[in-house]
């Protein structure tokens, strides 16, 4: 298991949006980390929107998933957008099993998933 490291960046094409980077795994083992995010966006204003860049993210179990989902709800919740970035074929996968892949777009790249916000 690779310990998963986020990095959150404004986007500066877009006003009012942010990537965030995942690389490593985003299970439990991950909480720590995933707190600075769950904190961000519970504070973010209204109309952000967030890019989640998968392109490094080499697992995610249930754990993540649920968490997605929350920060979907809660960004959605302030009239924002969340758009992913190369989510792997696992990944998609798995949220076509869950019914949940609605929720999310994703892009090949950050230029497509930008212009889609």
């Amino acid at each position: 298991m690779k310990k998963l490291i986020i990095t959150i960046e404004e986007i500066s094409e877009k006003p009012n949006s942010h990537s965030i980077t995942f690389d490593g795994d985003f299970d439990g083992s991950a909480k720590e980390n995933v707190a600075g995010i769950e904190s961000f966006v519970n504070s973010a204003s209204e109309k952000t929107n967030l890019v989640f860049d998968f392109i490094k993210l080499h697992y995610m179990n249930s754990y993540g998933i649920g968490q997605l989902v929350n920060w979907h709800n809660v960004i959605n919740q302030k009239g924002g957008k969340i758009a992913i970035v190369g989510a792997n074929k696992d990944v998609e996968d798995i949220f076509a099993i869950l019914g949940i892949s609605g929720l999310f777009k994703n892009y090949p790249d950050m230029v497509s998933a930008i212009a889609g916000l």
